[in-house]
């Protein structure tokens, strides 16, 4: 139960850097129009959305191109390890305990750095990941013998 949990957190994450990708390409794809629709997102009263394309603003096309590949990728790769892990494959629980040890050191570094509720939560949450998901491939181990 706690395994599917898990990587259900894991495909929602996924979604998540899906939508950063495709808000950063289209973002940087039509940079020029970004302080039109900031502008008019501003007089609209929508904050959220107008500190989003601010922050585009801000970032420059190179730099939405980059967050767009990178995010997208990862994107991926966190759900292929999560369809993978609920499949019952090996190698889907061995690509999900990379990725979860992979983000532990920055997670940790964001802690750090601002230590709040959600940052212990959330590091709380990929060390009892890592934990669970080791046992498991252990678990596959000693069962192939």
């Amino acid at each position: 139960m706690l395994l599917r949990l898990i990587v259900l957190k894991k495909l929602l994450v996924a979604l998540l850097l899906f939508a950063v990708a495709l808000l950063s390409l289209v973002g940087s794809r039509r940079y020029d129009q970004l302080p039109d629709l900031l502008q008019e997102l501003t007089e609209s009263d929508r904050t959220l959305l107008a500190a989003l394309v601010s922050r585009g603003l801000d970032e420059g096309v190179r730099r939405l191109e980059v967050t767009a590949l990178v995010s997208g990728l990862y994107g991926l790769v966190i759900a292929v390890a999560a369809l993978g892990t609920l499949q019952d494959r090996a190698w889907g629980e061995w690509l999900l305990l990379m990725v979860l040890l992979s983000s532990l050191p920055l997670e940790l570094g964001e802690l750090i750095k601002e230590p709040t509720p959600v940052h212990a939560i959330l590091v709380a949450v990929t060390v009892v990941g890592s934990v669970v998901i080791g046992l498991q491939v252990r678990r596959r181990q000693i069962r192939q013998g």
